[in-house]
């Protein structure tokens, strides 16, 4: 198991066999570490329980496995078109984009236990059929998929993971195989899960 910390009281630990990670005792399906163009670690998750966020995690250069700190992002993916459009991440952070005390958040440990109810209120987008992320380090297409509903696939700004926007596009289960990104794992993956 490989542990990335997202800080000293709310550790993101990555278990690289099961695609599970957890940050502040919450369970996500996470995508291999990728590495940003300035080296910092990129992982893609979704939440575990019921997958309605895309989200990414965004930490410093691996050091002996441990990330010291990191921010969480989720995407929303903007209202361009039904199969594809323009989004951007959404930095889940207190004080912003309707994440401060007003809003009933006191603290990063408040954002960080409930990422579902964060996301919605920062503005992300809900995505129907959601399931494990996947990511290649050449910065090329990442995409997501449950085999019922078309496979969500996305090119980071300038190839570089740690940007800030991205282009979407839904894909046919056709395209998701010729991506090299083998949906098979993503079944298994759910099976880890509830079993």
């Amino acid at each position: 198991m490989t542990e990335l910390h997202a800080d000293p009281l709310h550790p993101l630990v990555f278990n690289a066999d099961t695609g599970v990670a957890e940050l502040a005792g919450v369970r996500y399906l996470a995508s291999q570490p990728v590495q940003a163009k300035d080296g910092r670690t990129v992982l893609y998750l979704t939440e575990a329980s019921r997958p309605m966020h895309l989200f990414k995690f965004v930490g410093p250069a691996a050091c002996s496995g441990a990330l010291p700190h990191g921010t969480l992002y989720v995407a929303s993916l903007g209202a361009d078109g039904k199969c594809e459009g323009h989004g951007r991440w959404l930095p889940l952070v207190l004080a912003r984009h309707g994440l401060s005390v007003r809003d009933g958040y006191d603290s990063l440990q408040a954002i960080l236990a409930d990422p579902a109810d964060a996301a919605c209120r920062a503005g992300a987008s809900s995505i129907e059929g959601l399931f494990a992320p996947h990511a290649r380090n050449d910065g090329g297409a990442l995409l997501r998929c449950d085999h019922a509903t078309p496979a969500l696939v996305w090119r980071e700004a300038l190839g570089d993971a740690a940007s800030l926007s991205f282009a979407w596009h839904s894909a046919a289960a056709a395209e998701s195989v010729a991506t090299n990104l083998h949906l098979q794992r993503i079944g298994s993956a759910a099976a880890r899960l509830r079993g």
